[in-house]
């Protein structure tokens, strides 16, 4: 069935999951319920933290930080690869094809590793903070908004080369394609209601649309990197402001 064929692939795409099977017409609606999968690791990680005890002081920032290494590996370190990318080819001076030129570098520079350091200092602070206070919610909303960033991407930019992973997955999307992709998102904010998580939702959705927006601007459109940065931008967006309000999101 081809909506198989879909999630099979956008699992591939976004996880280190060898899965088997064809190349799907319309992954990219697909990601923010592969989200859900990242999510439901980070609260189980948490919960079993609870159980042994684990969960409060600095055993909480401990289990933080083991949370995101555990996300950044079931990505393949992907999306962190895509951050130091991204804003290596941000510090380069020139025109677009010369940030292009500085992305497609396999080596990372100076604004590479800043950025992931301060990302992953970030989002493992934040995690742990969450973890302490016993309200998980910010820990299965964060990768859920990240990956449906990184589709509205894909819909609405265009690839900024005619090669590579965003060319082989941008396109307009339907409907019915956005409202799947969308779901995820109306299941995080119906879940227990209440005023923080509706506006971290709506505020993770105002980040993830002006941070594609900008870099696209940028690039003249999207790669596959800046699908990358776009999704640890919105995931550390999350994770800081269900940290803030103390977990009660």
């Amino acid at each position: 069935m081809r909506f198989l064929r879909d999630i099979a692939t956008a699992l591939r795409v976004l996880t280190i999951l060898p899965l088997p099977g064809g190349v799907g017409d319309r992954p990219a609606r697909w990601f923010s319920w592969v989200g859900l999968l990242f999510g439901a690791l980070g609260v189980g990680l948490a919960s079993a933290a609870a159980w042994a005890g684990a969960d409060d002081g600095p055993a909480a920032l401990l289990v933080g930080a083991i949370v995101v290494c555990s996300w950044a590996v079931l990505s393949r370190l992907l999306h962190w690869d895509g951050l130091a990318d991204t804003a290596d080819a941000l510090g380069a001076r020139g025109d677009v094809d010369e940030r292009l030129a500085v992305m497609r570098d396999s080596r990372t520079g100076a604004f590479g590793v800043a950025a992931i350091g301060l990302g992953l200092l970030l989002q493992a602070l934040a995690a742990g903070v969450i973890i302490d206070s016993g309200s998980w919610w910010a820990l299965g909303a964060a990768p859920v908004l990240g990956r449906w960033a990184a589709a509205m991407a894909l819909s609405q930019h265009r690839a900024a080369r005619p090669e590579g992973l965003a060319a082989s997955l941008a396109r307009r999307e339907s409907v019915q394609g956005a409202f799947v992709a969308a779901l995820p998102l109306v299941a995080l904010m119906a879940v227990r209601q209440a005023p923080e998580r509706v506006a971290i939702v709506v505020g993770g959705v105002v980040v993830a649309v002006v941070s594609a927006w900008w870099l696209a601007r940028r690039f003249g459109g999207v790669t596959g990197d800046v699908l990358g940065a776009v999704i640890v931008v919105v995931e550390t967006a999350v994770l800081v402001a269900g940290a803030l309000v103390g977990g009660l999101a």
